[in-house]
Order: C-alpha cells, then sequence, then structure tokens
C-alpha cells in the first residue's frame, strides 16, 4: 500500500500544476489575420464547393452574401452574408433545414481566404460561435458566368 501512495503523492502535485495549461473542450484556432486587399476583387457569380456544391456570391461595397446548393438535396441548402477585409471573408451562415424531414436548421460562423488573384476561396467553417469546428470550406470561381 505505501508503495503506491508514495507515486500519487507525487502524481497529484504534478497534475495540479500542470492543470492551467490543459484546456477543456475542442481546440480554438486564432482567427485569422487579413492579408492585402485583392486588386480588382469581383466575387461576384457562381461558385462550386466540394463540401457545400453550387454557390452563388454578389459582392457589394464592403460585403457579400449568398447561397449554397447542397449536393444532398435542398432541404440542406443554406445562405451566408460577411464582410471583406483585404484578403479574408468573415461570415455567418445558416441553414433554415425542413423540420418534417427530421433535418433540423443550424447556424454558425466561417472564414475564407481569397487566394489565385480572386479564383479560389479556402477557409473553415463552425457551428454556433466556432469559426471552424465544422471542417474545411474551399470554393472555385465557376469558368461558365
Amino acid at each position: 500500500m505505501r508503495a503506491f501512495i508514495l507515486p500519487l503523492a507525487l502524481a497529484l502535485p504534478l497534475a495540479l500544476a500542470l492543470a492551467p495549461l490543459v484546456g477543456c473542450g475542442p481546440a480554438q484556432t486564432n482567427t485569422p489575420v487579413p492579408g492585402p486587399p485583392v486588386p480588382g476583387l469581383n466575387m461576384n457569380g457562381k461558385w462550386y464547393s466540394d463540401e457545400f456544391g453550387e454557390m452563388m456570391i454578389i459582392q457589394d461595397k464592403n460585403g457579400f452574401r449568398g447561397t449554397y446548393e447542397d449536393p444532398r438535396g435542398p432541404d440542406h441548402n443554406g445562405r451566408f452574408q460577411g464582410a471583406i477585409q483585404g484578403d479574408l471573408l468573415t461570415l455567418e451562415w445558416v441553414k433554415p433545414g425542413n423540420p418534417v424531414a427530421a433535418i433540423m436548421p443550424v447556424r454558425g460562423k466561417g472564414y475564407l481566404r481569397i487566394i489565385q488573384s480572386g479564383k479560389r476561396l479556402e477557409g473553415r467553417w463552425g457551428y454556433d460561435d466556432s469559426i471552424d469546428d465544422g471542417g474545411k470550406w474551399t470554393a472555385e470561381k465557376s469558368q461558365f458566368q
């Protein structure tokens, strides 16, 4: 019994000392910092996302709004809107769902980095107030507008 108490007596203070260094819950990615603006940026038009299907984006002065048509069907379609700061889009999204089909509404946030002179977007999305716990989000601008 004594052999067990001594290691436990040493382990407890060590665990208490390290506890503040170990966070609870999922790891949070830091909010990305905007880079320089993309000259002549025109986000308007059709986009395709492997994760969310067909997208339509409308850009205005400092923001944008859009829709996506999820490959799983219309009950999974959604919309998003946000701000453009430099080469970074920050957004909020909503999927209204269809309670009759047992597809509940969900919402969240995300970010997309503008790359390849405005022809590609790469970022992450999250549920509720997270910007990244849902997964990656990529999109390519359609050549056929």
